[in-house]
């Protein structure tokens, strides 16, 4: 059976602003929002629906992070430019996701956002990335916000971080 998971266009919106509020303006995290990323995590790759990526869309293109890390993602083959995708800032951790088997993308996201700004305004932008882990460790801090103790604990360790694939700012190798 595939997972189901729909949301209003107004929803898309409100979940979207409230994840970039959560770390532009300390906002709360809300009910919908702890839905959203739970759903999110415990779904696999094959589950992923068009609902997860109009969100992360629209956060993509209104935010600009401030953290410059360089991150990992590790696939059996690599997908198509423009894909929102999950990275990883441990590359051990993108390691153990393949087994160290197919394909490993690095991306400086220092030199991807150099000119971010600069070239762009909010709702333009386009090599951004949302640090979904600064919201799990958010969560963790003020006493759970909702999502459950085992989900922090087994997903704060992954790092995650949220970014469309854009192989011409970014470096592609294979794993030996």
């Amino acid at each position: 059976m595939k997972f189901k998971y729909e949301l209003s266009k107004e929803k898309k919106n409100e979940i979207a602003q409230n994840l970039i509020d959560i770390l532009q303006k300390n906002a709360n995290i809300t009910k919908e929002t702890v839905a959203f990323i739970g759903n999110w995590i415990l779904t696999g790759p094959n589950e992923k629906v068009k609902t997860f990526f109009d969100v992360w869309e629209i956060v993509l293109r209104n935010y600009i992070p401030t953290t410059r890390p360089i991150l990992f993602r590790a696939c059996k083959k690599v997908s198509k430019n423009e894909k929102i995708a999950s990275f990883t800032g441990r590359l051990d951790c993108a390691r153990r996701f393949n087994d160290g088997k197919g394909s490993l993308i690095i991306c400086d996201t220092n030199e991807t956002l150099e000119f971010e700004e600069k070239l762009f305004k909010p709702g333009e932008y386009k090599h951004t990335f949302y640090p979904l882990v600064s919201v799990l460790i958010k969560a963790r801090d003020s006493g759970g916000c909702g999502f459950s103790e085992r989900l922090l604990n087994d997903y704060l360790g992954e790092d995650e971080y949220i970014m469309r694939i854009n192989l011409g700012n970014m470096h592609c190798f294979k794993w030996k």
